[in-house]
């Protein structure tokens, strides 16, 4: 349980951290494209607005990233259409990457895949206009150098993310420990207390049933009191029994012993131990198929065992319990449905909590203290195995288990 959520902690603080850095950088990187566009965008404009050439410096407040130098950095070509497309005038003076030959290829796929006014041909920007002659004006602007920037901070910014990542995932793992560690030891002492405090019980509580019997000796069987007095140290010593047994099970987790035995008859026992329990009750399974599986075997006859009695506790006369055990790829897949009144209301996603009953009420027509399927959760974890419940039919309850 411990390292489980350690790893919650680890990915709760990751993803978050991945959430704010790629959002923070997104917004850079848009920011980034979306300025380098506008640069390119102007750059065509005062070309156009210039008939075809790239007028000379003036210092403006509305463009500071123009420079003396833009003039001579700048690289594109201009070319002139007449209204059938041929080439009236081409200026290759301030572009050495494009030559003659090229520009018809470049027009003749711009011209032909769509007309638009503005768009881009490999590492080429241009814009199409009309004069005033009817003629138009195409301007090519090679934009070869903001698309390798764009890119260089893209891997850059994509490096430093991953590096980063790496980092803060250590540091994460590491400090999570020291974080977890006061829970940590409040989960150990919990555990210390309710041993403790259990084998403490169990000794005034066996006083308590001793001194019943003596009481039914002296009095009969048939007194009330007596009989309510027993009852109540029963139900306590069940109860007391479950919590050490909760304590256990989590406690065997670091000593797990795996040996290979037969699952089908693992079952098939723990149903014969339920005999008179099921007279009403029809039990369907198949064990036809003898299954085996590498585990703790004590441990897993728990779990059937605790499974098997839900499934008798909230089964009404006359109902059906089905058994059925297969292979799950590497692993094995038990199934155990039972029928079950008010399906409806019941909170799947809390069955496993511990003390829970979906009995609110906590009739107690059915005995448990809502122990029993936290135990079963905890021996499928302690196999690092999955355990769900699900509404198989309008009537029906399944618990899957797959270790």
């Amino acid at each position: 349980m411990i390292k489980k959520l350690q790893r919650k902690f680890v990915a709760i603080a990751m993803l978050s951290i991945i959430i704010v850095t790629v959002t923070i950088f997104s917004i850079i990187a848009i920011g980034s494209y979306t300025e380098t566009r506008r640069q390119t965008d102007e750059l065509i404009n005062m070309i156009i607005d210039n008939n075809g050439l790239m007028p000379q410096y003036k210092r403006r407040t509305d463009n500071e990233f123009i420079t003396k130098e833009t003039e001579f950095s700048t690289r594109y070509f201009t070319v002139i259409l007449d209204d059938f497309d041929n080439v009236k005038q081409a200026n290759m003076d301030n572009i050495a990457a494009v030559t003659k030959d090229d520009v018809d290829t470049i027009l003749s796929n711009i011209l032909k895949n769509d007309r638009k006014s503005t768009g881009y041909y490999e590492n080429l920007k241009y814009k199409i206009v009309e004069l005033d002659n009817g003629d138009r004006l195409i301007v090519f602007l090679d934009i070869t150098f903001q698309i390798n920037s764009l890119k260089s901070m893209a891997r850059k910014t994509v490096i430093v993310l991953l590096s980063g990542y790496i980092v803060v995932f250590i540091a994460v793992y590491i400090f999570s420990k020291r974080a977890l560690k006061p829970y940590i030891k409040n989960i150990e002492k919990q555990k210390q207390f309710i041993t403790n405090a259990g084998h403490e019980l169990k000794t005034p509580l066996a006083v308590i049933i001793a001194d019943v019997d003596v009481l039914e000796m002296t009095t009969g069987e048939d007194n009330e009191w007596v009989t309510s007095i027993r009852n109540q140290a029963n139900r306590l010593n069940t109860l007391i029994k479950s919590l050490l047994n909760l304590a256990n099970v989590e406690e065997e987790k670091k000593k797990l012993i795996y040996t290979e035995f037969s699952l089908t008859e693992v079952i098939k026992e723990s149903v014969n131990d339920f005999k008179a329990l099921l007279q009403d009750r029809k039990v369907e399974f198949d064990n036809s198929n003898d299954i085996k599986i590498s585990a703790q075997e004590d441990s897993i006859k728990q779990l059937i065992t605790i499974l098997l009695d839900n499934a008798i506790k909230y089964t009404e006369n006359d109902g059906i319990i089905s058994i059925q055990l297969s292979k799950h790829g590497r692993n094995t897949k038990l199934e155990i449905s039972n029928t079950c009144q008010n399906i409806d209301k019941i909170n799947f996603k809390k069955l496993f909590d511990r003390f829970y009953r979906e009995d609110k009420s906590r009739n107690k027509k059915k005995d448990g203290y809502g122990i029993g399927l936290s135990i079963a959760k905890s021996i499928v974890d302690m196999h690092k195995g999955k355990i769900s419940a699900y509404k198989k039919d309008d009537n029906m309850i399944c618990f899957r288990v797959i270790i």
